[in-house]
Parts: structure tokens; sequence; C-alpha cells
């Protein structure tokens, strides 16, 4: 029997508090713990890297407008010959922050679950949720552009074509065709594809059953090989005296190795701290000192940087290394650490939510005023240009989050993370209390 004050559990409620079964109840990023002085994750993901991816986005918008600003192909920047011409054009930089980001955050689980002897998880869940986060946004920009830019048929067919297909890095004439930031995402795309395939190995081999020792091989095997096989590419690309305009040489995954291995060798070398040190933050002179070492490679090199092949592949490698260093700072420092708390503030972690938005649609919509006559390519027009780009861009990711990215993210709670079906409605065993009571 039931008490008079006894009520059964509503269906709302029942699917919302089984773990099994829910849809959480709000999607806003979570805060920082600040009982918890303990590096690494903060809640369910890093809010202080989306900082950073913020930051990096709204970077490469100002360095676009910088580009933008020349009044033909050959004329000088502004503020030639002067350390702001040396910032702002190395800016492009920040796309190896993207880069290592990525790697950094989905290789750790990967290679945190293979060390402890759990199974890494499914090959094809990861295949899908990949997609899911790419796909949809990415192939509505490239439609949509595309057709603007060829309103009559067929169009540079082949265009279209290699960019739906992430092809377009191989294509010296087309790379930046369409939607030219987009490069940086076929790049990406393939090193999703490298992890699809290192999840189905490891799930082959069963590697979380073997021992540590092979454990840690079979995690450190394809960072190295990776590594090697990248710096081999880069040093025939420099003994065979590729120019820097041969853009399939020089933007393609294997040219871009390194910079992912940087993000793979930052997870492994989080995993290790912790494991090794009870979680223990680094001392705050120590992450000063990873910063400050980030700041000197990345001002020695702007400082060296030319027009030449072998400059831009050091300053590839030096900021490479240097963000690792600068994200290192990060995941290894307490949680209450101030600069993590300056970089999960709520306004640069809005900006890394609509960063992928704002990367893919800020040049479209720079090309699209500057075709109606709004913008001027003058160098002393730059801060009115960049300022005009961010005022106009950012709402447009904003909108496009909202209406693209967000719905079709929701699509991923259709499996729970162990990538069984996810269920939406209770069990005929938790009315059954209920059922009882009437008998």
């Amino acid at each position: 029997m039931t008490t008079p004050d006894a009520r059964p559990p509503r269906l709302e409620d029942t699917v919302l508090r089984d773990p099994s079964a829910a849809l959480p109840v709000s999607d806003a990023p979570p805060r920082i713990d600040k009982q918890r002085a303990v590096p690494g994750n903060t809640g369910t993901r890093f809010e202080d890297l989306e900082g950073y991816r913020g930051l990096a986005a709204l970077g490469i918008v100002v360095f676009h407008a910088y580009q933008f600003c020349r009044a033909g192909t050959s004329s000088s920047y502004a503020y030639q010959d002067t350390w702001g011409y040396h910032v702002l054009l190395n800016l492009d930089g920040l796309v190896s922050m993207f880069l290592v980001l990525s790697a950094f955050l989905l290789f750790l689980p990967i290679a945190r679950k293979v060390l402890a002897g759990q199974d890494p998880g499914s090959w094809r869940l990861f295949a899908t949720r990949r997609a899911l986060r790419i796909l949809p946004l990415y192939w509505v920009a490239i439609l949509v552009v595309w057709a603007y830019r060829n309103p009559t048929l067929p169009g540079n067919w082949q265009d279209l074509v290699e960019h739906l297909t992430f092809t377009q890095i191989f294509d010296r004439e087309r790379i930046f065709y369409t939607i030219g930031p987009a490069w940086s995402l076929a790049v990406e795309v393939f090193f999703y594809a490298f992890l699809v395939v290192l999840l189905a190995v490891y799930g082959r081999v069963r590697a979380h059953e073997r021992s540590p020792r092979v454990r840690r091989a079979l995690v450190w095997a394809p960072v190295v090989g990776v590594g090697v096989a990248s710096l081999a590419y880069q040093g025939w690309a420099l003994v065979t005296h590729v120019p820097s305009t041969h853009y399939e040489v020089w933007f393609n995954p294997l040219a871009k190795g390194t910079v992912f291995v940087g993000g793979m060798v930052l997870a492994l070398a989080m995993i290790a701290w912790n494991s090794g040190h009870a979680a223990l933050p680094l001392p705050p002179r120590a992450l000063w000192a990873l910063r400050l070492g980030a700041l000197a490679l990345l001002v020695w090199g702007c400082a060296i940087r030319t027009e030449s092949a072998a400059s831009s592949l050091w300053w590839q490698q030096l900021s490479t290394v240097a963000f690792v260093l600068l994200l290192a700072s990060s995941v290894l420092a307490p949680t209450t650490a101030r600069w993590r708390r300056w970089m999960a503030s709520s306004v640069l972690v809005w900006c890394g939510l609509i960063s992928y938005s704002v990367y893919l649609w800020h040049e479209p919509v720079l090309l699209y005023l500057d075709a109606h006559g709004r913008l001027s390519h003058d160098q002393s027009a730059f801060p009115f240009v960049a300022l005009t780009l961010l005022v106009v861009a950012v709402p447009v990711g904003w909108l496009s989050y909202w209406a693209i990215e967000y719905p079709v993210g929701r699509l991923r709670l259709l499996r729970t993370p162990g990538g069984a079906k996810r269920s939406f409605y209770p069990s005929a065993r938790l009315f059954a209390p209920e059922e009882e009571g009437r008998g």
C-alpha cells in the first residue's frame, strides 16, 4: 500500500534522473570547481582550453583582415618593418594551436584508457561523433559559398568535389578556393581518420589486455611513427628546395604531422605526471617558466620568419613547441590558478564555443563585404577592417552555432558514451511500486 502523500514518479523525472537514459538538463559549459586544486580536467571538459580556442579564432580573423589590407598582392603590409608587422603577419601560426588542441583532447582519453588497461572504445562510435561534429556545418558552408560564387552551372565542379571530400589540400591551384581557411579542417579530418584506424588496431590486438610494458609501447608507437615520418617528409621538402608556394607540399597532413605530435606528447606527459605524482599540480614557478619559454619561442619565430619555406617550417616547429608549453601551463596547473580562471572567463569560453563557426564563415563574410564596397584595401584601413570583420563575423558564427552546430550535436546523445543506444523511456519496473499499491 502507498501512503496518501506518495506519488508515482513522473515520466520526465525518471528520464532526466536516469544516467543511462537522460538527456542532460543543461548544455551550459561546466564551471571550474574552485574547491579542487588539482591539475587537469575541470569537470566534464577542459573549460580553460575553450578560452584558448576562442582567442585563436579571433586571432585568425584579425590575421585575414591584415592580409586583406594591401592595395595589391605585391604591396607592403601595414606597419611594415615594425614588431607590429611581425606579430600580425604571424598570427596564422594560431592554426597550429587548433591542431595541437585537437590532438591533445582526442588522443588523451584513448591513451589514458589503454595505459590504464581499459577498453579505449569503438572506432565506429568515434568516427560517428567526429563526423557529426565536423561534417554538417562544413558541408553547409562549402555548398552555400560555392553556390554564391558559381551562380551558373556547371561552375567549378572540381573545386566543389575537392572541398566536399577534403582533398583540396592536394591541389596547388584550388587549395584556398571557396573557403580558404578550410584547408586546416581537411588536415584535421585526416588526423581523425588516423585515430579511427588506431582505435581499430587497438581493438584488434586487445591493447588494453596486454602487459603494462606492451601498453606503453602501443601508445607511444603511433606518436613516434607520425613524428619520424613527418620530419623525414619535411627534410625531403627542404633538401629538394620545394618553394613555399607549392602549397600541396607544405599544407598536407604529413607536413603538419609534427603539430599533431605536439598535442599527443602533451597528452602523454599529462598522463605520466598525474600517475606519478598523485595528480599534484606543478609549482607556480614551473608554470611561469613554461609560459615564459613559450613566449620566448614565439618571439624567436616571429623574428626569423621570412617568405622562405625553411623559415616558415621553423616557425611551424617553434610555434608548435610554444603552444605545447603554454597549454601545459594550464592543464598541469591547479584549477584554482588565476591563469586558468582568466582563460575560463565566460567571454573567452563563449568565443571558444562558437569558434568553429567563426573560423569557417569569417573569410566569406570578408569577401562579401569587399564585393559590396564596404571595405578598403589600404593599409591605413586595417584597424577599421579588423573591427568590422569581428563585429560581423562573430554574430554570424553565433547564429551558425545555434542553427547548425548545436542541433546536430544533440544527435550524439542518441548513444551513450559506451556506444549503446540510449533509451529515453523508463523501464516498466519503475512503476512497479504503484501497481503493487493498487493491489
